[in-house]
């Protein structure tokens, strides 16, 4: 072998050996330029999955806010979206970059959906705060109006009454006796032949003048009615009810004395008996008399 053929073979060599140097640099390079592509792919892919995650959080919370039957559908559609786009994202592998930005651009359309059921849900919101506030002012309203009829009710009912009890007559300075068959007074039964009860009808601008019955009732000491000849019944607190003496007189509003007399038609017994005045169906007045034997 010459010394050219070595020259070259050398040369030869060296070259060689240098392309083998440069293959294996750069195929090491390529291997780590790979797994940190794989590496950012797979961290790509799980925050657009997470962004999945929480797009869904917000469509559920939206959903149960709402009050809205129309607007209640269309928020479940897209949740349920939702779980279809990150179902096919959990299944895509992390290389395949125009699936995942598909889903991606996907994402955005929907996360654009949200924002403009959420303006509608505000929209809704202030919408039925308005009408809570009115119906609010509303109900308030009608409580002061009821409260104020109710008020004048009631002060129209005590009017009433004061009327009422205003328009009645009174049996004034009531006075009962027991006279003996001379027409003194006695306090013995023994001598007792009559009761005579007097008093005046006070003078009352209100109450309605004409005639007007008026009616006594004597109670024997076990309260049982002393009755005669010319006892009957009259209305009483919505009952017909017994009245031992009755007199009518024509009532013109001013003060008049009325004198009633009972004659005593049975044995009587000693103790308290008790006179009751009454006229237009109120209790105008009693008194009472205590007789011993």
């Amino acid at each position: 072998m010459n010394k050219k053929t070595i020259i070259i073979l050398s040369v030869a060599g060296a070259l060689m050996l240098g392309a083998i140097i440069w293959l294996a640099v750069s195929l090491y390079d390529k291997t780590d330029t790979i797994d940190f592509l794989t590496e950012q792919y797979a961290l790509e892919k799980e925050a657009l999955a997470d962004e999945y995650s929480q797009l869904a959080i917000q469509y559920e919370g939206y959903r149960l806010v709402v009050n809205n039957d129309s607007l209640e559908q269309k928020l479940e559609d897209q949740r349920i979206k939702l779980q279809r786009l990150a179902e096919e994202l959990r299944q895509t592998k992390a290389e395949d970059l125009r699936k995942i930005a598909a889903l991606e651009k996907e994402l955005a359309t929907v996360r654009g959906v949200l924002r403009y059921y959420v303006a509608q849900v505000n929209s809704l919101n202030q919408v039925n705060e308005a009408l809570m506030a009115e119906n609010k002012a509303v109900r308030q309203q009608i409580r002061r109006v009821s409260t104020a009829n109710e008020n004048l009710k009631q002060q129209n009912e005590e009017l009433s009454q004061k009327i009422d009890i205003a328009s009645h007559l009174s049996a004034n300075n009531l006075k009962a006796e027991a006279q003996n068959k001379r027409g003194k007074k006695t306090s013995s039964l023994k001598s007792t032949t009559m009761f005579v009860v007097s008093f005046n009808v006070g003078a009352n601008i209100t109450a309605q003048t004409g005639d007007k019955d008026l009616f006594v009732r004597i109670l024997k000491p076990n309260e049982d009615l002393l009755t005669g000849a010319k006892s009957g019944t009259f209305s009483y607190d919505g009952s017909m009810i017994q009245y031992s003496m009755k007199k009518t007189i024509e009532y013109t509003g001013e003060e008049q004395p009325v004198t009633l007399y009972w004659n005593r038609n049975e044995t009587l017994d000693p103790g308290r008996y008790t006179f009751e005045v009454f006229a237009d169906g109120k209790l105008i007045g009693s008194t009472s008399l205590t007789m011993g034997n």
